[in-house]
């Protein structure tokens, strides 16, 4: 799984600003500003040593901003600490603008395999909401043009390069859709990204997350509440894919969902605590969750809640394995830090960090679909193929 994982992280490029993959934040980020008195004395000391001897005799260039953030950099680097990160003022304003929801760009995801495309780009997602959706490019679209430029035997990173530009600027792509050439004009916005899709399959009510970030929670209500109006017998929650986000959304999805309840405990450095439902039910239908192996962090935390206070059967493969949480830090220059401050488990006190969670319903997909994920019919999905079947026995 870990060898298949690694393949499909090194292929994908996503036109937005992503800096929180398998992020699991606390609910707020949290103010820090350093205190001259509190600054370690002996790092400020070798570094003004080092500035001097620089400063009197070096004869190649010195741009001391890049140094002292490269030094930042390494030194939490250091730390044994697998999701933590330092980010420059830019990074972190970047950070919080995708927390919000906001993305900038034509909104797709792209995929390659080859350093040299050899028959255009692989559009492998288009973004929910984003300009390229609202233009009607899909997934599995080719694009084989981009503002004249051929990407037919075109480089990878050159493609990428021309994909990219600045807000309000328009791009004109040619693509390739099943044998059909189709053109669009797709204009560069700031946009909210859809988190949340959801239709009727049958008498079941399928709702896809794709990141718990907070503006998924008011579209996540959405979707229960216009499901159950229209009668759904039980729900299907696919969280395949879904790498994570913010503790309070996912805490406040799954109190749509149980009666009042421990839904989390949270084992920080010197206590714990635990997180309740408020029994704020929308529905009491049943359910399943699809899972696979980039199913992360809060994705986990929904999925081995709903387990444990339902008995929600899992359907898919082992998740991620990451039990553990991060809290920023906000620094005085505009700069930040993210690091582990705290250990999760839900009510059977099971913890899966480096582990994953094991499906109650074993379904594996091709390695061609693993990789093309998005690009996959819906007949060719097993594991959803078996989601319908487990909850559509228990409905009945």
């Amino acid at each position: 799984m870990n060898n298949r994982r690694n393949i499909f992280i090194a292929i994908i490029l996503t036109f937005v600003i992503t800096l929180s993959l398998f992020s699991f934040v606390s609910c707020s980020l949290i103010d820090f500003r350093l205190h001259p008195a509190g600054e370690p004395v002996e790092i400020n000391d070798k570094l003004t040593e080092i500035k001097g001897f620089i400063d009197e005799y070096a004869i190649m260039p010195f741009d001391e901003e890049t140094a002292l953030s490269n030094a930042i950099f390494f030194y939490v680097a250091s730390m044994e600490d697998p999701y933590c990160s330092y980010m420059d003022a830019e990074e972190y304003a970047a950070y919080l603008e995708e927390l919000s929801g906001s993305f900038t760009g034509i909104g797709v995801n792209v995929i390659t395999t080859t350093e040299i495309l050899e028959n255009g780009l692989l559009i492998y997602r288009v973004i929910g909401n984003s300009p390229a959706e609202l233009a009607g490019l899909k997934n599995g679209d080719i694009i084989i043009e981009a503002n004249g430029t051929s990407f037919v035997n075109f480089p990878y990173e050159d493609a990428v390069d021309i994909m990219l530009d600045e807000l309000g600027t328009t791009i004109n792509l040619i693509v390739d859709r099943n044998g059909e050439r189709l053109e669009f004009n797709v204009v560069r916005q700031n946009f909210t990204k859809r988190l949340v899709d959801y239709e009727v399959i049958g008498n079941l009510g399928y709702i896809t997350i794709y990141q718990f970030e907070a503006a998924a929670l008011e579209q996540f209500e959405e979707a229960l509440k216009s499901l159950e109006a229209s009668g759904v017998k039980g729900y299907i929650f696919d969280v395949r894919n879904n790498p994570g986000g913010e503790l309070n959304t996912v805490k406040n999805m799954v109190d749509y969902l149980v009666p009042k309840d421990e839904i989390v405990v949270l084992q920080y450095k010197d206590y714990e605590s635990s997180l309740y439902s408020s029994d704020n039910r929308l529905t009491d239908k049943p359910c399943v969750v699809l899972i696979n192996g980039e199913s992360a962090s809060a994705s986990e935390l929904f999925s081995s809640a709903l387990r444990d206070i339902l008995g929600s059967k899992l359907i898919g493969e082992q998740s991620f394995g990451k039990g553990v949480g991060q809290t920023t830090f906000s620094l005085s220059d505009g700069s930040a830090l993210k690091f582990t401050t705290f250990r999760y488990v839900t009510k059977s006190r099971y913890n899966y960090d480096g582990i994953g969670l094991e499906p109650d319903y074993v379904v594996e997909l091709p390695l061609e679909d693993t990789i093309y994920y998005y690009c996959m019919s819906r007949e060719d999905d097993t594991q959803l193929a078996k989601a319908i079947q487990v909850l559509g026995e228990e409905v009945e």
